[in-house]
């Protein structure tokens, strides 16, 4: 976890070089990101690194530690301040505990109490970053939930971001065999290049190789010159098949901004130029020889790719993950699929339920690891997703007609 970041602010040069150097800030979770000599210089440093806590004199020329804190508290209220205050100083202490001050010390500081102090607001910050990202991944739900159609997002009843007008960007990865770890970092880096050029885009997973980009649009200049830019600026875009929505209007748009920009990804598919394919263009793109393409694609067709998408994608995730414990649950949380849809779907794809299909992928791997390795049965396994030895052994049985120990004694080991 990243440590929070900490500012000491005091006149005398000693106390700020003192709590840097013998305060174990590190062992608490915070890190000293600067000092400053006085209130400006406090105000430049937060206005370039992000601060989480500021320790303050509350004697200081320039500007005041009771200034600079009213200061704060208007233009961040996110930071907490610590007032340091010698005891004739005490009424002024109490007067900064009104304006927002989340404690104080008393010079010279004693290293106790300010263990005991960071303890406290190591754990207020760590609760406050929890609800955060319980209320970030709440509204990442709903959007998520909103643009599949599934439900309508009220926008006064929850802290969401501004949406006037806005344009969809729908994303999916030309390679299928990556990693998770490298489908995220793939992800991650989208999000960088393309916040780079639209700062005030919201992203969402839509599918484990997708990402679905809301990018709001105020400017006078037509959505192809921000096309063009993101495609001169994001060098990454190159990995993906990119398709965009025509102009949309709130969040009451954002299922028909989804379907429009994946439809115009889909042909971005199909015809593998090297440009984002614009919904408002898909009809202007010529049919190609050997695939034909029609003019606009059916929802019908289009329902079918995507659903063949989704469960191509599902297949090489559990190709990936067989050794973890998977269930049709929560494959269909990690895709937001109802379980009962998923099932009938898989079966109508691939022509197995979900449990054949795992099976099968776990027992060829297991064939695969009595004839090419020295591992112990118990160690196969625990390797293939399978915490009950004995009935490891007997699935094993039903997928081949003989026990582990048999196969592997019976079976000429691969050249």
């Amino acid at each position: 976890m990243t440590a929070y970041q900490v500012l000491i602010v005091d006149d005398e040069e000693i106390v700020c070089r003192g709590l840097a150097r013998f305060v174990k800030w590190d062992n608490y979770g915070f890190q000293v990101a600067g000092t400053a000599s006085n209130g400006n210089e406090a105000v430049s440093v937060i206005e370039k690194k992000q601060i989480d806590l500021v320790f303050m004199d509350i004697r200081m020329p320039q500007m005041t530690g009771l200034e600079l804190l009213k200061l704060i508290k208007e233009q961040y209220p996110q930071i907490k301040c610590v007032i340091l205050s010698g005891y004739s100083d005490f009424a002024y202490a109490q007067e900064a505990i009104r304006n927002g001050a989340c404690d104080y010390l008393t010079k010279p500081v004693v290293l106790k109490d300010i263990e005991i102090l960071l303890k406290r607001l190591k754990s207020e910050f760590d609760s406050r970053q929890k609800e955060s990202l319980i209320h970030t991944n709440r509204i990442e739900a709903l959007l998520l939930s909103s643009i599949k159609g599934y439900s309508h997002i009220d926008p006064d009843r929850y802290d969401l971001p501004a949406l006037q007008q806005w344009y969809g960007l729908s994303m999916i990865l030309k390679n299928r065999t990556f990693s998770q770890m490298e489908i995220d970092e793939k992800k991650q880096q989208m999000r960088s290049q393309i916040s780079s050029v639209v700062p005030s885009a919201i992203f969402l997973d839509d599918e484990l190789f997708s990402l679905f980009c809301l990018l709001p649009w105020k400017s006078d200049s037509s959505f192809a010159s921000l096309v063009s830019l993101l495609e001169q600026l994001c060098s990454g875009l190159k990995e993906w098949f990119c398709g965009a929505s025509s102009l949309k209007y709130g969040f009451e748009k954002l299922h028909e901004g989804w379907e429009e920009s994946r439809k115009a990804r889909l042909i971005h598919r199909i015809e593998s130029t090297d440009s984002i394919i614009l919904y408002s263009d898909t009809r202007k793109i010529p049919v190609g020889t050997p695939d034909p393409v029609p003019e606009t694609v059916s929802a019908e067709q289009d329902e079918k790719n995507i659903n063949k998408d989704v469960i191509q994608e599902i297949q090489h995730f559990i190709c990936c993950h067989y050794a973890e414990n998977i269930s049709l649950n929560s494959l269909a949380e990690q895709f937001y699929l109802h379980p009962n849809y998923l099932s009938r779907l898989f079966k109508e794809k691939t022509g197995h339920n979900f449990v054949e299909y795992l099976t099968e992928i776990r027992m060829e791997k297991v064939k695969e690891l009595l004839r090419s390795s020295n591992k112990k049965i118990i160690e196969i396994c625990d390797m293939t997703g399978y915490d009950n030895p004995r009935y490891f052994s007997k699935v094993f049985k039903q997928y081949t007609g003989m026990t582990p120990r048999e196969y592997r004694d019976n079976i000429p080991p691969n050249p």
